[in-house]
């Protein structure tokens, strides 16, 4: 008897990805057959040999895709092209359809959130490896995204290279560029080698003398990079992600403890760092939130770092 086919949506972003793969890889470890679909986390498909990942091709070519599957999970979200599956999905095979709300709250009032009840006190992976064993009824749960390093790279081999990732998808969720930088230079006063990730246009918005490391033509050249280092320090993004998931101890900045209790990356050790809890955050003024940046101090970060050595 064949396996029976599954086909998981995940949202757009790189993190997004690698933690929707938990659900595939619970998925595939009971039993089942799938594939993920997902913007560019193909180009790491050999990290994943067991698990298909494959690209938003063009909608009409899905279509004739889905008719082979057996179940659906979508990952909500409001992109054009996700509200196009959900869409097509509800239409087609509600009773094969389950979508899921990535939400970090743990209140219940929100679209599909009795679909997965994810608990926003928990990381997303977590809630991920709950929904597997205890509504999917998985028998071997894991928070294991069933990612395998390439042979070629060696675990660790520059133990004192710290990527240090000061971008994001969005500039508000960004720590200011100036502390960045100041940062890493008492890291290499500590002898360690402070190394930015940053694309080729995110380039040109930093000092010439800014470290920098190299260009990669595809995510699965940054793994590899980063699975060689030994630290990882950044913003809320997939780099950090990225990094947790291939055993990377991380230092994550984030502007408020409630979304970094939900989105922080949490395969490998790490800390989060976000404002301290007694500066005001109350309705109207909000000070937490508007002024974050100001209030995440640099020491604060550097201890951080320092409990993970």
């Amino acid at each position: 008897m064949e396996p029976l086919k599954c086909a998981i949506f995940s949202c757009l972003g790189l993190g997004d990805g690698l933690i929707s793969l938990t659900l595939s890889n619970n998925l595939a470890i009971d039993g089942y057959q799938t594939t993920t679909y997902h913007p560019f986390l193909g180009q790491m498909q050999e990290w994943f040999p067991h698990l298909q990942i494959k690209g938003f091709s063009e909608f009409r070519d899905i279509e004739k895709e889905l008719e082979s599957f057996d179940r659906f999970f979508i990952f909500f979200e409001k992109s054009p092209r996700m509200s196009q599956v959900i869409h097509y999905c509800q239409t087609h095979f509600p009773e094969k359809t389950t979508i899921i709300n990535p939400i970090a709250t743990p209140k219940t009032d929100y679209p599909y959130w009795e679909n997965a009840k994810f608990d926003g006190r928990q990381t997303f992976a977590d809630n991920l490896e709950d929904f597997s064993r205890n509504i999917l009824g998985c028998k071997a749960s894991t928070k294991d995204n069933g990612i395998t390093p390439l042979p070629q790279y060696t675990k660790a081999k520059y133990p004192l290279r710290v990527i240090i990732h000061p971008t994001s998808s969005r500039p508000g969720k960004n720590w200011p560029q100036e502390k960045f930088l100041s940062l890493s230079k008492n890291l290499e006063a500590k002898g360690y080698s402070p190394c930015f990730a940053l694309t080729k246009q995110e380039r040109t918005q930093w000092p010439e003398s800014t470290p920098v490391a190299p260009e990669f033509a595809t995510i699965s050249q940054l793994a590899g990079f980063v699975y060689e280092s030994g630290y990882m320090i950044g913003n809320d993004s997939g780099i950090g992600h990225l990094a947790s998931c291939l055993g990377l101890p991380t230092v994550t900045i984030c502007r408020s403890p409630m979304a970094s209790a939900f989105w922080r990356p949490s395969w490998s050790k790490g800390r989060v760092v976000c404002p301290p809890s007694w500066i005001p955050n109350i309705k109207g003024l909000r000070l937490r939130d508007k002024h974050w940046k100001t209030w995440v101090l640099k020491s604060s970060v550097l201890r951080a770092f320092k409990s993970l050595v």
